[in-house]
């Protein structure tokens, strides 16, 4: 090998390094973020916080869901906490439908992200407040799947909707992080 050839191949690696480093440190706030939010998940799960958790977010997602079609003027029903009717289908809340993990990830998001203090009070009030009006949604809709095509509901649960999240909270991300980056310039 030629000193240009040798040259070349040591800038590329330089080169090969710096793009390393650059994609390392735009990439290290979702990767903290997952780091972040598989501990404290991990530690809600505990026995010793696992039940006070659980009851939180079922007791706050059907109240929330309840009031929320109440406010549209739509037949929803409250049997206490954890059971609701939407269009006369009957749905348990349990704590995998309080979408608690999309609100946690949300928040290690905003904490994680290289934005201005201002840009993560606001973003984070966007994105707990999408995820709220979302699940919402998500419940009133789920009712009505259930009482016209019952033989749909799980598959529109489990599939549809946990993607519908997934793309809903890293869209308001990367818009977000779009913005405080203009706003950075």
């Amino acid at each position: 090998m030629s000193r240009k050839e040798r040259k070349r191949t040591s800038l590329t690696r330089k080169e090969q390094q710096e793009r390393r480093k650059q994609l390392y440190r735009q990439l290290s706030p979702l990767l903290w973020t997952f780091v972040s939010w598989f501990a404290i998940t991990t530690i809600l799960h505990l026995p010793a916080f696992s039940r006070p958790v659980q009851d939180f977010f079922v007791g706050f997602t059907t109240h929330s869901a309840y009031w929320f079609g109440k406010l549209l003027f739509l037949p929803v029903k409250m049997y206490g906490v954890p059971y609701l009717s939407v269009n006369g289908f009957q749905m348990e809340v349990i704590t995998e439908c309080t979408a608690y993990n999309f609100y946690i990830f949300g928040a290690m998001l905003v904490v994680f992200a290289r934005w201005p203090l201002k840009h993560k009070f606001i973003n984070l009030g966007i994105i707990l407040f999408s995820i709220f009006i979302l699940n919402n949604l998500r419940f009133i809709s789920m009712g009505y799947v259930g009482s016209w095509r019952p033989d749909l509901f799980n598959l529109v649960h489990d599939y549809a909707w946990n993607i519908l999240f997934g793309f809903m909270v890293f869209g308001i991300w990367a818009w977000r992080e779009t913005a405080a980056r203009k706003a950075l310039l």
